[in-house]
């Protein structure tokens, strides 16, 4: 899936297609879109005249709440195995009658308050998932709303829903989501939901990736696990990706580097227990990723991943929490054990340092020795020791 601000099937294909159908479609209701057209374009003049708006405004949440009530209103009429692409197609073309997209960028040069971004149907799991974008404060950015809906007793029902309503200034982080995800059914008929987003609007290439988990209930009603953030590399789209199961969720992102030298893979795996996330290996893909994030992490949970608690003075000597990368040399397998391999780091304004990392199963790594100097039993050239291929390539 992809959800996002740019639209993934070229805009006149869509209007070419719908524009027909719209005039008469349960889509165009009178009173719902009327209704959203008034809130949205209300505020429309209500940014152009407040030119320094940074952020959101309460009354974002209306508009939000009127999209999704078109939405549900159309699907009242949508059938369990409808077309979900079809679906999105339709709401594209209403929209766009409606003059609520921001096609010209001369129409919305300091933010996109006033108007909306296209929304985004798929099917996971016999589930609709529904991403809708609202225009904000920061320049070029939307804020995304998610919904699930499950088909129960003949009709679409909501089970689950992801806004941001508090619009202060240390709570209020709207985000793209490049992904929403739901997992298959656990024993007890429970699912997990998962949402990736980066920061609205036009960002750099480090940016923080917001993962956030929720816990479906059999009958309806959801509970929140996770709510996480760390800065990523964003390299294309999407930015990271990840694999849910009923108790079990690896996120996968491009980390480091945000002064100088290169940046590494990162793994972020949790166990999933109700309603409590443990994370747990694999950290990192490779071995010299792993060291990169045996670096980076704070001591007590790099002694989990340490041959001995002696390796804490390497740590706190080395440990990096400014997330700059590292100018990498080939890795090499070391003759005496086939289990280990040497990693060399070279961080800028520092000597050269000298890692022997173990495998002790796949993906899962442990710190063996640190030091100034190479070690002569490891002289192997290995590129496999470097060079690991996504664990997650179908989502990409």
């Amino acid at each position: 899936m992809h959800v996002g601000g740019k639209r993934a099937i070229p805009f006149g294909i869509f209007l070419l297609c719908s524009l027909a159908t719209a005039q008469t479609s349960p889509v165009d209701s009178p009173a719902e879109i009327d209704a959203l057209t008034k809130t949205v374009l209300s505020l429309r003049e209500y940014a152009e005249s407040h030119s320094g708006i940074r952020g959101g405004l309460p009354e974002l949440t209306a508009a939000k709440h009127q999209l999704r009530d078109w939405i549900e209103f159309r699907l009242a009429s949508f059938p369990e195995n409808g077309d979900p692409v079809r679906l999105s197609i339709d709401f594209l073309a209403a929209l766009s009658k409606a003059r609520l997209f921001c096609d010209d960028p001369s129409d919305c040069p300091a933010n996109s308050i006033g108007f909306v971004d296209e929304v985004e149907v798929h099917r996971e799991h016999g589930f609709l998932i529904v991403a809708t974008a609202v225009g904000t404060g920061v320049r070029c950015g939307y804020d995304y709303s998610a919904y699930a809906y499950e088909w129960r007793q003949n009709q679409w029902r909501r089970v689950w829903e992801n806004e941001q309503n508090d619009y202060s200034q240390a709570a209020y982080h709207p985000q793209t989501l490049h992904a929403v995800h739901i997992s298959d059914a656990a024993a007890d008929g429970t699912r997990l939901v998962l949402t990736l987003g980066t920061p609205a609007g036009c960002g750099g290439a480090f940016v923080p990736i917001y993962y956030r988990l929720w816990r479906i209930n059999a009958d309806g009603g959801s509970s929140p696990i996770l709510d996480k953030s760390e800065i990523l590399n964003d390299e294309g789209e999407p930015p990271a990706i990840a694999r849910i199961t009923p108790d079990d969720l690896l996120i996968e992102f491009s980390a480091g580097g945000t002064g100088y030298g290169f940046t590494h893979k990162a793994l972020r795996h949790y166990e999933i227990h109700g309603v409590t996330a443990t994370l747990t290996d694999p950290i990192a893909p490779t071995p010299r990723d792993f060291v990169e994030e045996w670096l980076a992490a704070p001591w007590q949970d790099s002694a989990a991943r340490s041959d001995s608690p002696a390796l804490r003075e390497w740590h706190d000597k080395l440990h990096r929490d400014d997330g700059q990368g590292d100018y990498p040399e080939p890795a090499l397998r070391c003759s005496n054990d086939p289990s280990l391999v040497e990693v060399t780091t070279h961080f800028e304004g520092m000597p050269r340092h000298y890692f022997v990392v173990r495998t002790k199963e796949a993906l899962h790594f442990t710190m063996v020795s640190i030091g100034e100097s190479a070690f002569p039993d490891c002289t192997q050239p290995d590129p496999s020791a470097d060079q690991q291929p996504s664990l997650l390539p179908s989502n990409r």
